[in-house]
């Protein structure tokens, strides 16, 4: 069983904080000492975790509509699934539907988002300020809660700390001889800096922009600029404190108009001591409160066969893989006709967002190009249209 919508901060948010790199650059002018962009990028890998709060704005300018999952949903739709599955779970049914990984990117590339941000010495809060509600993650210890106010649910969990523990050693064992591989030192901010630049290669050019101020704070100003006749991405500038070395903003252009297609960053950023109480949490009188470990028992107890036909479980089974066409910036990947669950994904929704063409369906935005074919193959990747339409011939 999947995950509703409600429980979504859990695993949204801590990708939308990790993502802080986004917002316009304020025009006001600044004079700092000179960086190169190499030195800029040994400034930003040995900047200090340190505690601070602020709000993150997140803004798209795509030409789609802004979009919730719930739009995702019919009735029909939820119906159907709900006579798939034991009655115990069928109240479950339209978040299902909801949870597919399409309808989530859509949601979070959509409109526009707030995020308000703590960071203190033990532990973090995020709240995800939606138009009519508010969605909460609070992490304290080894616990974690996340609470919705308009479905008034919060879950929670307490962490393994021995297996956090045998995760860490795991990883830190798969870095290690990742480090070995490629002769780099991660603890070397210098070298790690020059290992980027000479990966970007020829496929990119990084430079340092204007000096300016962003959310009050003095920044620099990175910028990324593929050289590519067909990428959709113009240029990538990330705003860096002049101070910390935090990004403080992202934003990302497009080849097809002059504004930015998509933005990320603090609106507004404080550093020092954070009030410890934001990091406790007692839900408010009336919440469901849902264990995220009994949740977890009960889902490894669902038969998969009883939410779909055997038909459509073997067509899941059987898909081909993705083939990845091209490198860098040109990359387009192709999905081989014959996976349904992809066709089904989007629902109504997305296929009405797509624009009929010679030989399938596309679904065009500033920033990405997604090609349906006729026979089912799917082509996408952030090129031009007559690139991707060229490839997939």
């Amino acid at each position: 069983m999947k995950l509703s919508k409600r429980w979504m901060p859990a695993v949204v948010t801590p990708a939308v904080i990790a993502a802080i790199s986004l917002v316009p650059l304020q025009a006001n002018a600044v004079d700092l000492p000179d960086m190169s962009a190499e030195e800029l990028m040994v400034m930003m890998m040995d900047a200090q975790p340190t505690e601070f709060s602020g709000t993150i704005l997140k803004t798209s300018n795509l030409g789609l509509p802004a979009l919730e999952l719930s739009s995702m949903v019919s009735e029909e739709d939820a119906e159907r699934m709900r006579e798939k599955m034991p009655e115990e779970f069928a109240d479950f049914a339209p978040e299902v539907i909801e949870q597919n990984l399409l309808t989530e990117a859509m949601e979070l590339v959509t409109g526009e988002h707030r995020v308000r941000v703590f960071v203190g010495e033990t532990g973090m809060r995020a709240q995800i300020l939606d138009m009519m509600a508010q969605r909460d993650l609070i992490v304290s210890g080894n616990t974690v809660w996340t609470y919705d106010s308009r479905e008034q649910v919060a879950m929670y969990a307490e962490l393994d700390e021995e297996k956090l523990a045998e995760g860490k050693v795991e990883a830190e064992a798969e870095i290690s001889a990742y480090i070995a591989e490629i002769g780099l030192d991660l603890t070397d901010p210098q070298a790690v800096a020059e290992y980027l630049m000479s990966q970007v290669g020829d496929s990119s050019e990084v430079t340092v922009g204007t000096d300016h101020y962003h959310a009050g704070r003095t920044a620099y100003q990175l910028i990324v600029t593929p050289n590519s006749e067909v990428s959709l991405v113009d240029s990538i500038v990330v705003s860096v404190d002049s101070e910390t070395g935090m990004p403080l903003a992202l934003s990302v252009y497009s080849t097809e108009q002059a504004e930015p297609a998509m933005e990320v960053g603090y609106e507004s950023i404080s550093f020092g001591d954070q009030d410890e109480s934001m990091f406790s949490f007692t839900p408010p009188a009336g919440t469901q409160i849902v264990d995220l470990k009994e949740l977890e028992a009960q889902k490894e107890k669902v038969d998969l066969e009883m939410w779909m036909d055997m038909e459509e479980m073997e067509s899941l089974q059987e898909k081909p893989e993705p083939v990845m066409i091209g490198e860098g910036w040109d990359t387009i990947v192709l999905m081989p006709a014959g996976d349904k669950a992809l066709a089904e994904m989007g629902g109504e929704l997305i296929q009405s967002l797509m624009t009929p063409v010679a030989g399938g369906m596309l679904f065009s935005t500033p920033l990405m190009n997604v090609f349906m074919t006729d026979s089912g193959d799917v082509y996408a990747g952030a090129v031009s249209v007559q690139h991707l339409l060229d490839t997939a011939k």
